[in-house]
């Protein structure tokens, strides 16, 4: 099946990844003299932002793992949040932009706001709903589908909004 050029997110993902690692395996060959790292011994930043990008995904999956009720109790409270504030929805993916969760759920979701060929409010809400309400983001998917169609319109330009201020302040 051809995809006329455009690449998925787990493409962009793993071609991201490939160039941390790249960037880990120049750091690691330079000689000692010419490392990155401070003499105390800091992680370089390439380091850092592996390490942070790591904790990020390992975040996602302990709440995909989360007991199933602990997981339904998520989604009902972001359906709810979507329902009836999405400005407070919009409001936490500028959060999420601004590295309040997180340097590596920062960086995660920068990723998807330089993909402007993805569906970037989808994907930020999947995104917000996990590291704020613990909801997984196939149960968020779940959650959305359940809004009507006004609510649905009203989640969305909330989320562009947000998106659009974050492309504006870059």
């Amino acid at each position: 099946m051809a995809n006329n050029g455009k690449k998925s997110s787990a493409q962009l993902n793993r071609e991201i990844d490939e160039v941390l690692r790249m960037r880990q395996r120049k750091v690691a060959a330079a000689p000692r003299a010419v490392r990155t790292e401070s003499s105390s011994g800091l992680p370089s930043q390439a380091e850092y932002e592996r390490r942070e990008l790591q904790g990020a995904h390992k975040r996602l999956e302990e709440i995909q793992r989360a007991p199933l009720a602990d997981r339904k109790e998520a989604q009902a409270g972001f359906l709810e949040a979507m329902r009836d504030s999405p400005e407070l929805v919009a409001e936490r993916i500028g959060w999420l932009l601004d590295g309040n969760y997180g340097y590596g759920a920062m960086q995660l979701a920068k990723r998807v706001l330089a993909s402007p060929r993805m569906n970037r409010a989808a994907a930020l809400t999947q995104m917000i709903g996990a590291f704020e309400w613990q909801s997984p983001e196939i149960l968020s998917r779940e959650a959305w589908k359940k809004l009507t169609a006004g609510q649905k319109t009203s989640l969305e330009n909330a989320v562009q909004g947000a998106i659009t201020d974050a492309l504006s302040e870059e």
